[in-house]
């Protein structure tokens, strides 16, 4: 019995090891296009007011379905003080500001952290949308998309690659 294991495995490992030859290279497949999608900026002034939140809806049809069932969506919000981009959600002196989104359209909303303290007019603010495939961001695992300044350079190192034509 001990014979036939060893005689067993000895025949696995050389059919193990005669199956080391390749095939021939297959054709390059075509140059593909990572389809990241960045809006230009969105300016918001005029805000609807639904209790104690303020809220502005567009619609984007850059948000298919299969983006929202397994890629990304970024909303970037510029603070003119610095010109510095902070991703959403983002809570600045007690205020949020938060977004959802769905195939066609996304929502920006901005609220009280504190429900007893009246939300104040939000004013006029300036935010970026960035549509991001699943393959992409597979694609860049080491990018925090999160942060403006890194998914602008990844997205920037793939136009140059000719990856995607534009963001």
């Amino acid at each position: 019995m001990k014979k036939l294991i060893l005689a067993t495995l000895a025949a696995g490992m050389l059919l193990g090891a005669s199956c080391t030859k390749q095939g021939p290279v297959g054709p390059q497949g075509p140059t593909g296009n990572a389809n990241v999608i960045g809006s230009d900026h969105v300016t918001v002034s005029s805000w609807a007011k639904t209790g104690n939140t303020y809220s502005a809806t567009f619609a984007y049809a850059d948000i298919t379905q299969s983006i929202a069932n397994f890629g990304l969506v970024e909303v970037y919000k510029l603070y003119t003080s610095d010109n510095s981009w902070t991703n959403l959600p983002d809570i600045n002196s007690g205020i949020s500001t938060v977004f959802n989104f769905a195939p066609g359209t996304y929502t920006i909303y901005v609220e009280s952290i504190d429900p007893t303290f009246v939300t104040p007019f939000p004013g006029t603010i300036t935010f970026r949308v960035v549509v991001i495939p699943s393959s992409v961001r597979q694609a860049n695992p080491n990018t925090n998309w999160k942060n403006y300044d890194e998914a602008m350079r990844a997205m920037s190192t793939a136009k140059s690659q000719g990856l995607i034509s534009s963001y």
